[in-house]
């Protein structure tokens, strides 16, 4: 059970965590980080709303299917590097382009395009996807588990008793006059 300031806590580091995932993979390309870096990022925060909140919660929410994100990222990245070959040039061939970007004739800006970023992407959804579909196996084991042996202590139970979720009544105390 979590308290409500985990719950609040979960959730704006969720955001900033989610934020600093997607630059990672983005600033991957020219600087360290990348796909795999902010795919564990990813993994990490969406593991921290498992642990506040539940697992019911993120599979009510999301209803995902980690391990088809796992294959889409596994094909996205074998197609970025297959797709040089189909032009006539070698295999994992980095292409790298200046991009300007003009909005009604003003220049904003220029991007720094590069192929080697459509391979982190499809790396970054692989990572998502198999180590949330690990993550998500392993807490169901385990939920299922608590289900149906009730929690660990449940094993310090006296001989004949049964674990339930509904609390006990209080044990009657003794008073002076039944000591007598």
């Amino acid at each position: 059970m979590s308290t409500i300031i985990a719950k609040t806590i979960s959730r704006a580091v969720l955001i900033v965590a989610m934020l600093f995932s997607i630059y990672l993979l983005l600033n991957g390309g020219n600087f360290p980080g990348g796909g795999f870096v902010g795919g564990v990022l990813f993994v990490c925060a969406i593991a921290l709303v498992y642990v506040t909140y539940g697992m019911k919660y993120i599979n009510n929410r999301l209803k995902p299917n980690w391990l088809s994100w796992a294959a889409y990222g596994l094909l996205f990245a074998s197609i970025t590097a297959i797709a040089p070959m189909l032009v006539g040039h070698n295999y994992f061939r980095s292409a790298f382009d200046h991009y300007h970007l003009e909005l009604f004739g003003i220049h904003i800006g220029t991007i720094e395009l590069l192929s080697s970023m459509f391979f982190d992407i499809g790396v970054y959804f692989t990572v998502i996807g198999a180590l949330l579909f690990i993550l998500t196996n392993i807490a169901s084991d385990k939920t299922q588990e608590t289900e149906e042996t009730g929690p660990d202590h449940a094993d310090m139970l006296g001989e004949g008793e049964e674990y339930s979720l509904k609390p006990k009544a209080p044990a009657q105390t003794e008073t002076m006059e039944d000591l007598k």
